[in-house]
């Protein structure tokens, strides 16, 4: 018997959030099935004994607004419960994004979820008289996150002329679903352009993007499935990449994230679930179904025992708290350097990945972004594969989604011996058609050989010992690069 003609059997027309959240207590749902091969099985004890290691700052966020008059105004209430059921259950904190319906029928609630375990709220839809009324309702926020989900290209200035301190809703590598491409932005926080949400702004600081759900920059990437590989419980439920007893497949993706907070200050993981996919009930039968409801509650609670089991390598923060340390920590956008391994993963179900159940394997990625562009490597290859350049094109509406033309891609030349000899040095050549922001990335056992110094370029890493990122911006005609090695 299924859970909805269980749920039929007893009588019952409606979940409730307690009802749920001891359904899925007493299931044991936090004992994952464990994985059939160890996905960097060495990673926390590397991570512990890394002395200049970073954080990773995790944020849990929910969408939470009254619907729209063709959807009866209904609001989201008992997903919301059983949201904060789940998070609070581990201390973590809940930023809400409601608008001031939702926020009059749970003022009592947050209140109370504020004060008990830290959460905080952003306003959507957005407006001066709209976030003026959720500071009056909850003096305790100071509202400052604008959510956008039209992504019109003006989110920047009509933030900015609302004096709000930060963007939450970009989704990277997406291309038309839910009416969003924001394909070519980069992952995590950054400082936004104000002519331009995609893109970092050249000068300083400015409004910082928060990422709507963080993705798999690795199968997102290589597959253009970014809403299939996410930290969305709805994507890899429906996907059949994750289920109740089995999150393998999110715990590598964790993994992925964390493992790079070697090689960076800050990581940010920013995991969403939208409130009106954990209700089922006369206004809310036409999202998603009992079952599917307890499987992403299984899935999440989960996935939270799970980040908790890295201890304080993990900070858990609302958005405002995220927008703050980022402001506080950078004075404009900050780099941002991922290595990324492939996992083996399920079958893509079809209904759900319909043109693109890739799934592959794929090679080990590198990827890279600062103010001025975006990259991504293969291993073993010195050119990227993916050149994004934010410095000269800026245009919201890019077709190309900021890569520079086929033709201007520069050719890369290393300049070593046929033979296999003891290297000192690796001179790099790469001729460019036109000014280019870029990198190469020279792949090499570190463990034995260190980089002495780099000329020409400036050095990211060696990333885990394996992997050097050389940044430079290209001048027209032949550049020279020189990686200088010792013993």
């Amino acid at each position: 018997m299924n859970r909805r003609e269980s749920l039929k059997t007893l009588g019952i027309s409606s979940i409730s959030a307690s009802f749920l959240l001891e359904a899925y207590k007493s299931s044991g749902s936090s004992d994952v099935k464990k994985q059939g091969f160890a996905f960097l099985p060495n990673l926390k004890s590397e991570l512990l004994n890394n002395k200049n290691k970073g954080k990773l700052i995790f944020t849990f966020v929910s969408l939470a607004y009254t619907g729209n008059a063709k959807e009866g105004f209904r609001k989201p209430l008992v997903g919301m419960e059983l949201l904060a059921g789940i998070a609070h259950k581990y201390n973590i904190p809940v930023t809400w994004l409601i608008d001031l319906g939702t926020g009059s029928a749970m003022k009592n609630k947050l209140d109370e979820w504020h004060d008990k375990y830290g959460d905080d709220i952003g306003v959507a839809p957005t407006g001066e008289k709209e976030r003026n009324s959720l500071i009056k309702l909850f003096p305790w926020s100071k509202v400052n996150v604008l959510v956008e989900t039209t992504h019109k290209g003006d989110e920047a200035s009509k933030a900015k002329d609302l004096g709000f301190s930060a963007i939450w809703g970009s989704c990277w590598e997406q291309v038309g679903i839910d009416g969003i491409t924001d394909r070519g932005t980069p992952w995590g926080c950054f400082y936004v352009s104000d002519d331009n949400y995609k893109i970092p702004t050249l000068k300083g600081k400015g409004l910082v993007s928060l990422e709507w759900t963080s993705r798999d920059l690795l199968k997102a990437l290589h597959s253009g499935g970014s809403t299939i590989y996410s930290s969305d419980a709805f994507d890899v439920t429906r996907a059949g990449l994750c289920s109740g007893d089995d999150i393998s497949y999110w715990k590598s993706l964790f993994d992925n994230y964390i493992r790079n907070i070697a090689s960076n200050k800050f990581v940010f993981f920013q995991q969403q679930l939208e409130s009106h996919e954990m209700i089922y009930n006369d206004e809310y039968k036409d999202i998603c179904t009992p079952a599917e409801i307890d499987m992403d509650a299984k899935v999440t609670d989960a996935f939270f025992a799970y980040v908790k089991s890295f201890g304080d390598m993990v900070e858990f923060r609302t958005l405002p708290e995220a927008v703050q340390l980022y402001n506080d920590n950078f004075s404009e956008t900050e780099p941002s350097v991922m290595l990324f391994d492939d996992v083996p993963v399920k079958e893509i179900q079809f209904w759900y990945g319909r043109d693109n159940c890739a799934t592959g394997p794929w090679p080990k990625t590198l990827l890279y972004y600062d103010k001025e562009c975006q990259l991504a490597f293969i291993e073993g290859k010195f050119e990227p594969f993916l050149v994004r350049d934010y410095i000269h094109n800026r245009r919201v509406l890019d077709p190309a989604y900021y890569r520079i033309a086929h033709e201007n891609e520069p050719e890369v030349k290393v300049n070593i011996p046929w033979e296999p000899v003891e290297l000192t040095e690796v001179p790099v050549e790469i001729k460019a058609n036109e000014e280019i922001p870029y990198a190469v990335t020279f792949w090499y056992d570190f463990n034995r050989y260190k980089i002495k110094n780099v000329e020409r370029a400036k050095l990211v890493g060696p990333i885990e010992n394996q992997v050097a990122l050389l940044r430079l911006n290209l001048k027209k005609g032949i550049n020279n690069i020189v990686i200088h090695l010792e013993k």
